[in-house]
């Protein structure tokens, strides 16, 4: 004879079944054939619901696709594994990262450019600033040195039109001046030597690639290199690192939610957040767990709020090869 059959004798059968399918709902939860009726009865009475927050409660995942996207879009910038942040990715310029293994490549290619004379137009010095073969960085040589003097006449050669110009930085940037004239020379080679030429500008995009995730990680970590006074850190300036005070916060809110006193932090953060965004009633939320999870505590149930994190696990148990789990492997691979 079943629990319900025995039970539906001695209260109505409709009762016995509401009272069967509670009592295998609750066997799911761990611990509680050691917890004690009424310390249960005190936690269910007391825990708190997500009513009013219309948003969460209307999630139909865990993780909403926009939430997720942030984070990723936000955070995961790195370019280690599953984009987490390295130290190359904010000091690896410092350690020739990216730039030590590009360099060669740059300069082997211009010596081959070089060698097959397809830099003369730019490269080119007859020694006599007047020469008609003067290539057009050499001519921007002389004119520096003002061998063309300050209100610069540049003779004509094979690669450069010549003109007068007002002034040297005239003669650089005007609309025929040097400067364009070398981008138009530039054009050409790059034209004529376009597996070379290529293999020049991949290198230069992966250093420039490099500088800017630097640049980029060193900002987003509120970093400013320029202001940090080595060996005298009480006058440097480091700007505040908002995107590490944000992942502090989201990890001590439940310690927040238990600061339930009178003008405390969790009415400080109910009564700030936004409660028009699923990320301002998710903070709400998070709150009210931290004090259902002290509940069930204290009435001896076990409550988990940690996902397993399935991909680390498996990282573990292959890099162990053949070799057995040490203890501490063992005890980071087990899931409460």
């Amino acid at each position: 004879m079943s629990e319900y059959d025995r039970l539906k004798k001695v209260i109505p059968p409709d009762q016995a079944l509401a009272n069967q399918a509670l009592g295998r709902s609750l066997r799911q939860v761990k611990k509680i054939t050691d917890s004690k009726l009424p310390a249960i009865a005190n936690a269910l009475a007391a825990m708190e619901s997500n009513t009013n927050l219309g948003l969460v409660n209307a999630l139909e995942s865990p993780l909403p696709q926009s939430v997720s996207d942030f984070w990723a879009n936000t955070f995961a910038t790195g370019t280690g594994a599953g984009n987490t942040i390295t130290i190359d990715d904010g000091v690896g310029i410092a350690a020739g990262v990216n730039i030590n293994d590009q360099m060669p490549a740059v300069i082997g290619n211009i010596q081959v450019l070089a060698d097959g004379n397809q830099l003369i137009s730019l490269t080119a010095n007859a020694a006599d600033p007047m020469s008609a073969n003067n290539g057009i960085y050499t001519q921007m040589q002389y004119c520096l040195g003002n061998a063309y003097g300050p209100a610069p006449v540049i003779p004509a050669t094979l690669y450069f039109a010549g003109g007068s110009f007002a002034n040297i930085d005239a003669a650089f940037s005007a609309g025929n001046g040097l400067i364009a004239a070398a981008n138009t020379a530039i054009a050409s080679i790059n034209s004529t030597n376009a597996d070379t030429a290529g293999n020049i500008n991949a290198a230069w995009d992966t250093m420039a690639a490099q500088i800017q995730q630097n640049q980029d990680t060193l900002a987003a970590a509120g970093i400013d290199i320029g202001n940090v006074v080595l060996g005298d850190w009480a006058n440097s300036n480091i700007s505040s690192n908002q995107q590490s005070e944000a992942l502090s916060l989201g990890t001590r809110l439940h310690a927040i939610g238990l600061d339930v006193e009178e003008g405390g932090a969790a009415q400080f953060f109910e009564a700030v957040a936004n409660l028009s965004s699923v990320a301002g009633q998710s903070v709400i939320a998070s709150l009210r767990e931290a004090r259902n999870i002290q509940l069930f505590n204290a009435s001896g149930l076990a409550i988990d709020t940690q996902l397993s994190d399935v991909n680390a696990n498996a990282t573990v148990a292959n890099n162990l090869g053949d070799a057995q789990y040490t203890s501490t492997q063992a005890r980071a691979n087990i899931i409460v």
